[in-house]
């Protein structure tokens, strides 16, 4: 079967777009799934560490010393590759008196509230026994396939470096074992009051769910460009059929022609060689169009995730107090509004640390940091489940809802509990042996018009506590 040159040109120009836009995807591509992967490392790190800082470390401590005290007496250690086996369930019924104790209750309960809160497929709390390298599970908090306390796993990874030190963790690593499937997972160590890593928290989460992500992803990228595709070959068929084709076929006219005009050629006054290079040229171009495009598509998609890193960093520090982590008064005035629209009760705790003056004074400002972040830890010991802001130099506030609202006269009594026992205790140094005066007040939809009422009364309650508290002296 015989083309004409404008069908073979017009293949031709198809041929060479798709290849170019195969090769744009699939290079495009390489760069989404890097960025894909590393935008859900850093998820499971932040979702650790999270983790890592919001466990009650007292029970990690009671649990862990009660799982590895079985551990260590077990004579035959039953990995999770057995996990089906009558010799695995006769290892982990050593460990049932384990999930009985408060604490593996408290620590369960806590996990499944976090693990509803960041959507992961799940949170679990583990120790590493670094002679064997294994990992031991203390608390799962899947509700199911859970491991159960006292589950072995070896370390997926070759010579980690978490074996020479604890506190660099297990960093995210991509999983697919019949045990627990396709999975990228990050462990995080758990700091006990005097920064020794007590336990591990874990995080998994689907590769399933990251490589839909990833393809939807591409699927946007191959309609991109294969709409480039599209127009770029149309406006090429076009030059194509206007400076060759159609020089050829006038050529071809003019042949027919010749034996009555012998100057027909010469009236033509075109070159073949000429029209060859527009088409090169043109072919370049396109060419070149294409790469630009791509390289400006790349540029935006770096711009993009580099701006919201910024953005977030930026917007994270601009929230958060510098010295004590928590909370600061621009953070407090944006949530403080929005307790304008609540319907739900609410209190407000005021706490007015005392003394800063004398300890600045006597010992040095730095001295002084060092207080104030005492009273700040003793307030978020207590309010575990309310935000902390430091709205002040030695000055605190506390916004009580939900579960800290309805234990709130109990909670306030056991800070003010905390501040007497730290003040009473001889082995701590001046500086550290503070006090704080606290005021309590909380929302009545018939008394108070407005919120800023409900921090004036706190606030008045405060300097009231801090007038006895001085007479007392």
């Amino acid at each position: 079967m015989k083309f004409s040159l404008s069908r073979k040109a017009i293949v031709l120009i198809v041929s060479i777009a798709l290849v170019i836009s195969i090769i744009a995807v699939v290079v495009y591509n390489i760069g989404i799934r890097d960025v894909v992967k590393t935008q859900y490392s850093e998820r499971v790190l932040e979702i650790s560490k999270l983790v890592a800082e919001s466990v009650d470390k007292e029970c990690v401590t009671k649990v862990r010393d009660a799982v590895v005290e079985i551990y260590k007496k077990a004579d035959n250690k039953v990995l999770s590759d057995k996990m089906e086996t009558p010799e695995f369930q006769e290892y982990v019924a050593q460990f049932a008196s384990v999930t009985e104790m408060e604490e593996y209750k408290k620590l369960l309960s806590e996990l499944r509230k976090l693990q509803e809160k960041v959507d992961v497929d799940c949170l679990y709390i583990t120790w590493l026994d670094v002679e064997n390298e294994l990992l031991v599970y203390l608390v799962d908090a899947g509700t199911e396939f859970a491991c159960p306390v006292g589950t072995i796993d070896p370390i997926y990874m070759d010579d980690p470096e978490v074996l020479r030190d604890l506190n660099v963790g297990l960093p995210p690593n991509i999983t697919n074992t019949v045990e627990y499937g396709w999975l990228i997972a990050a462990d995080m160590p758990i700091y006990n009051g005097n920064n020794e890593v007590i336990a591990f928290s874990a995080v998994d989460m689907s590769m399933n769910d990251i490589m839909a992500k990833q393809s939807r992803y591409i699927l946007y990228s191959v309609l991109i460009f294969l709409a480039l595709t599209v127009i770029v070959s149309f406006i090429s068929i076009l030059v194509v059929s206007r400076f060759i084709v159609r020089p050829i076929n006038k050529l071809s006219q003019a042949a027919s022609q010749y034996k009555n005009n012998k100057h027909v050629f010469s009236e033509l006054k075109m070159s073949g060689s000429d029209e060859i290079s527009i088409l090169s040229e043109s072919m370049a171009q396109m060419e070149a169009d294409i790469n630009g495009y791509i390289s400006n598509l790349e540029q935006t998609t770096n711009d993009l995730i580099q701006a919201r890193e910024q953005a977030e960093m930026m917007n994270k520090a601009a929230n958060i107090d510098a010295l004590t982590k928590v909370r600061n008064k621009r953070s407090f005035d944006t949530d403080f509004k929005r307790l304008n629209d609540s319907s739900e009760p609410y209190g407000v705790a005021m706490i007015d640390m005392n003394g800063l003056k004398e300890i600045n004074d006597s010992y040095g400002h730095e001295k002084g940091d060092v207080s104030i972040i005492t009273i700040c830890r003793h307030i978020c010991s207590v309010f575990k489940h309310s935000p902390v802001y430091r709205v002040g130099g030695d000055e605190f506030i506390v916004i009580l809802e939900n579960t800290d609202y309805e234990e709130r006269y109990a909670l306030i009594d056991e800070l003010r509990d905390a501040f007497e026992q730290n003040k009473n205790n001889d082995e701590l140094q001046p500086w550290e042996r503070v006090t704080a005066a606290i005021g309590y007040a909380e929302y009545n939809p018939q008394v108070d018009v407005i919120v800023e009422s409900v921090l004036q009364r706190a606030d008045a309650m405060m300097y009231e506590n801090k007038k006895a508290m001085k007479s007392a002296m």
